[in-house]
């Protein structure tokens, strides 16, 4: 009889989809995107690829980890997200997508198991590609398995060089219309009692709602309201965010990379409260 397991390296099933106009547009209408350019059918917002994957990544999340391979987990959150972009996918595009058990690895708040999730055409041509990181909180485990993640640490010094900032307004309605658009209904998000049974004070924002205004920040000040110039958005969930509250997000210019692009550091706040560190964006050239 073999030991429990977590199956890093171990690819799921392959699902096919399309990217529909008016999905698309509902994404940027429930992230409070500021870019008119998806209602005219020019890109489809950065992270609404998300909409498309939610199932394989509860499916590989649910089959990655045998029963005993983690002791001690009491709960879990999405702990980080990290996206590239290859090229880019419009609406009428046709796709297909898997995710694969990146890693294992331990931190001091829980076990962090991260699902890689390649989103390709039918031709087989990557278009984005996600890492998406799950913290099982107290979860331990014997060792660290798998590649490390790449690294996106904010750089303390891009502090100085403050490019702007933008605020959107949380709505009351504001995780019901992400639900709607997203397929994201967990009940902490929508139900304020569930969310005080996980020990929250009422329903709060889905993280990837977060996660896609900090892309639409990033995209309007740092790189002309052009999304086809993102290549890379990674960033780390340290806090909620609750309805009727505002969201600002804090852009900073981090320097260049080596073909010309640019490299962009970015943190979300609420309530005083930073609730997205480590943020980081990479631009191609202009």
């Amino acid at each position: 009889m073999t030991d429990p397991a977590i199956h890093v390296g171990t690819k799921f099933e392959s699902y096919t989809g399309r990217i529909d106009h008016d999905a698309a547009m509902a994404y940027a209408l429930a992230t409070n995107d500021p870019n008119p350019i998806y209602a005219s059918g020019g890109a489809v917002p950065p992270i609404y690829t998300v909409s498309l994957i939610l199932p394989a990544y509860l499916q590989a999340g649910q089959r990655s980890v045998d029963p005993g391979a983690i002791e001690g987990v009491t709960g879990g959150v999405h702990g980080e997200h990290d996206v590239y972009f290859y090229d880019p996918a419009r609406p009428g595009d046709d796709l297909e997508w898997s995710a694969t058990t990146h890693c294992a690895k331990q931190t001091p708040a829980g076990a962090m198991v991260t699902q890689r999730i390649l989103v390709s055409d039918l031709q087989g041509r990557p278009l984005v590609e996600h890492y998406w990181s799950t913290l099982l909180i107290g979860g331990k485990i014997a060792a660290d398995i798998g590649p490390d993640l790449a690294d996106h640490t904010f750089p303390e010094d891009a502090r100085s060089r403050p490019i702007g900032s933008h605020t959107f307004e949380i709505a009351g309605d504001q995780t019901f219309r992400y639900a709607g658009a997203s397929t994201d209904h967990a009940n902490i998000h929508i139900d304020d009692e569930a969310a005080r049974r996980n020990g929250f004070p009422s329903k709060f924002l889905q993280g990837l709602c977060t996660f896609a205004m900090c892309s639409g920040a990033v995209v309007r000040l740092g790189a002309d309201g052009d999304p086809d110039r993102l290549r890379r958005l990674a960033g780390r969930f340290s806090a909620p965010v609750f309805p009727r509250h505002e969201l600002t997000v804090d852009v900073y210019d981090a320097g260049s990379a080596d073909d010309g692009g640019r490299v962009l550091a970015f943190e979300a706040s609420s309530q005083g409260v930073t609730v997205i560190k480590h943020g980081r964006a990479e631009l191609r050239p202009a």
